[in-house]
């Protein structure tokens, strides 16, 4: 009985597959980046809820949307973007027209330094 299936024989393989683990490396970001790209969303979402809701503070916006800071048990470093936000919302060290993504990637370039 012949099947559907039309291959007659396996091809060899071509290389060493290295070159597919640099295209996997080349389309992940590190965590550090993926952190990056969340905040920024995270405070676009901020923005667009601070319209509705001009009184609310950013642990309000977290709280309001499910984005609370977690406890973790294995400690680390923890950086605390309710302070920046606060800082950013009383213009403390803020330039003239600066969105709130670029003060806050200002400031943590500066801490680096």
């Amino acid at each position: 009985m012949k099947t559907k299936n039309f291959i007659d024989r396996k091809l060899p393989g071509r290389g060493d597959l290295t070159e597919k683990e640099s295209l996997i490396k080349l389309a992940s970001e590190t965590p550090g980046e993926e952190f990056d790209l969340e905040l920024g969303s995270t405070l676009l979402q901020f923005e667009e809820w601070k319209k509705d809701n001009p009184g609310g503070s950013y642990d309000d916006f977290l709280l309001d949307m499910g984005l609370a800071r977690k406890k973790l048990s294995s400690g680390g470093v923890v950086e605390d973007y309710a302070d920046l936000i606060d800082a950013y919302e009383k213009g403390i060290d803020v330039i003239e027209g600066e969105s709130l993504t670029s003060y806050i990637k200002r400031i943590k370039a500066a801490e680096r330094d």
